[in-house]
């Protein structure tokens, strides 16, 4: 079965001088070492969510566990506390029981920004939070290839010509495919065309791929692009190449190395499973002229029995 998409993190930043921090000192000084421990669970429950995390029975008893000798009554006290005082948004607290802060979002959007899933978007505090802000630990994610903020960052310069390609590719994606596309799927495409160098026109490239076989969601495209990005499809030349056939087998028998690898086979069968088809019968015909055999069909039959989802497939149309 499909691996589910990571929504947390798996570790976050923590300063170094937390704990002098005027807003935690208080907390040590009116609830002691308990005030302390509770700030560091509350955090880590933030982020094992993602960026908030609603403060409901649930996420309290969880905490309570996980905090010997506190009482509900006193954390509950620890957590007014941390909303008065700022460390936790008193505006969304107030309308939604919901505990997060622009740092903590901040933090989020750094390490997650080489996700290719589309951004979440909910009590965003700034609507530009998935761009860079102040005081971000920048070494989150040791293999970032560096900034990839997109829209009005704050402490970090994107040149004009790069915000021109992604409005362009954000712009022909509203033309052709919808008008009154959500924020966060034109955000993941700005994404995109940063990924690619600013290169808008792969991405645009890529959209008309998913136009001509039918496709008109955002699911399709993003598996085509993380199937070049993975076959090191990086300039619109070789996009051209490939979409013409270069990089697939032919009666020439002209080699491409190992493009259909049993990754990418599973990526292209889910994105057409994303749209309607299944059928193996289906991709064998429509993938057959890009140089897919019934050896590497017959491979990405066990794949789909592996992962569970064999009663998703047919051999009969």
């Amino acid at each position: 079965m499909a691996r589910p998409t990571k929504s947390g993190l798996d570790y976050f930043p923590l300063d170094v001088d937390i704990f002098e921090d005027e807003k935690i000192e208080a907390i040590a000084g009116e609830f002691g070492i308990k005030g302390e421990l509770a700030v560091i669970k509350l955090l880590c429950a933030v982020y094992k969510k993602g960026y908030f995390v609603v403060w409901n029975d649930l996420t309290r008893a969880t905490l309570l566990k996980r905090l010997p000798g506190v009482s509900k009554e006193l954390l509950e006290q620890i957590v007014i506390r941390l909303v008065t005082w700022g460390f936790f948004d008193e505006d969304l607290f107030n309308s939604a029981k919901v505990l997060t802060s622009e740092n903590i979002q901040a933090n989020f959007f750094e390490a997650t920004k080489r996700r290719k899933s589309p951004k979440p978007t909910a009590y965003l505090i700034n609507a530009n939070n998935n761009s860079q802000a102040e005081g971000v630990n920048v070494n989150i994610n040791p293999q970032s290839k560096g900034n990839k903020t997109k829209v009005n960052n704050i402490n970090a310069s994107v040149s004009s010509n790069t915000k021109d390609s992604e409005d362009s590719a954000v712009r022909y994606w509203l033309n052709q495919v919808n008008s009154a596309e959500a924020p966060f799927i034109t955000q993941s495409i700005q994404h995109w065309v940063n990924d690619f160098g600013g290169q808008d026109e792969i991405v645009i490239l890529a959209i008309d791929d998913m136009l001509k076989h039918g496709a008109r969601n955002y699911n399709y495209l993003n598996q085509i692009l993380k199937s070049w990005e993975e076959s090191k499809i990086d300039t619109v030349e070789k996009a051209r190449k490939h979409l013409t056939g270069h990089y697939s087998r032919n009666s020439n028998n002209q080699k491409r190395g190992n493009d259909w690898t049993t990754k990418r086979l599973w990526d292209h069968w889910w994105a057409e499973k994303m749209s309607g088809n299944a059928s193996l019968d289906y991709f064998a015909e429509k993938y057959g002229n890009r140089g897919v055999t019934e050896t590497e069909i017959e491979i990405l039959r066990k794949e789909i029995v592996k992962r569970g989802m064999e009663d998703a497939i047919s051999r009969n149309h």
